[in-house]
């Protein structure tokens, strides 16, 4: 009787439905992968594009979805309606189909802009391919996590924003102006737009305008040096800015390089007197850019 006892609760258990699956909230990112900081730059290796596999820079400085280097696709090339900037004018730029590009699950575009990125060479290594620009992340909420070296791209809407893997603290506004991410601060009285550059390791100044600033707020030059860019070799003053307001933030004795202006061919300035680069961004171990909600976030892990 016992043995038949114990047949049936065997049975018993054996036909009993398994409980339900714990559903999960977590998001996944339709892009994750490790990035390196080289000299303050975010490069992602190894991504495979059109046939050929190369380093990308993440570059929210680039208007472009993507930008590659135009000696690698010679007979892809043809004529492209738009042209490059640099400090020293106009830079001839390509344009060519995009049969590949290796990025998680992200939607490539069809088209990528072409032109020589040989200056940014010495920065990043001879592998260098391209750059990924705010024309592809500006989908996104763009997670960077400088402790882990990893880049994380989440869908944006509210049900996608509702249960991230982190919280965010403090953040900073933003808009977008022809692409670039442009935040408003002050030095001392004046007004100043500043972009938030993940493509570049400084903060940039405009000389212009750093020279005209009321005496008790212009930056407190060094040494003249050489700095590399897109334009090449060019010279800058390392200097300190002694106030920088944003938004309700005063950031003191922030290391800058005051270099030339960049204009448009026509002569216009740019929408943005300096930016903000990787000795800004990098301060906090994980931050993000919410291109839905036009926010910087500095951002902390959920226990």
């Amino acid at each position: 009787m016992l043995r038949f006892l114990l047949r049936c609760l065997i049975l018993t258990l054996g036909l009993a439905p398994l409980p339900p699956a714990q559903s999960s909230h977590a998001p996944v990112p339709l892009v994750s992968v490790p990035f390196e900081s080289v000299g303050g730059i975010l490069v992602l290796r190894n991504l495979a594009f059109n046939g050929l596999r190369g380093d990308f820079i993440l570059d929210t400085g680039c208007t472009y979805a993507l930008v590659v280097e135009q000696a690698a696709f010679p007979s892809q090339l043809r004529p492209s309606k738009f042209s490059g900037l640099s400090a020293v004018g106009a830079i001839a730029q390509y344009e060519l189909p995009v049969t590949q590009f290796e990025f998680g699950a992200v939607r490539p575009p069809q088209v990528a802009q072409a032109t020589s990125l040989a200056a940014l060479r010495p920065l990043v290594g001879p592998r260098l391919l391209g750059l990924v620009g705010t024309g592809l992340l500006r989908r996104f909420e763009v997670v960077i996590d400088y402790a882990h070296r990893r880049l994380s791209c989440y869908e944006l809407g509210p049900q996608a924003s509702s249960a991230r893997l982190f919280t965010r603290r403090d953040s900073l506004a933003f808009t977008l102006v022809k692409g670039w991410p442009i935040t408003q601060a002050r030095i001392g009285a004046v007004p100043v737009s500043l972009l938030l550059d993940t493509g570049a390791r400084e903060n940039l100044l405009d000389a212009d305008l750093a020279h005209a600033l009321p005496a008790a707020v212009r930056p407190t030059g060094t040494q003249l040096e050489t700095v590399v860019g897109p334009a090449g070799r060019t010279r800058a003053q390392r200097a300190v800015l002694p106030r920088l307001q944003l938004g309700p933030i005063e950031w003191r004795n922030l290391p800058v390089l005051l270099t030339a202006p960049v204009r448009y061919q026509s002569g216009r300035a740019l929408p943005y007197q300096g930016l903000l680069g990787r000795t800004f961004l990098g301060q906090e171990p994980l931050v993000s850019f919410h291109f839905g909600r036009g926010y910087l976030y500095f951002l902390r892990p959920r226990p």
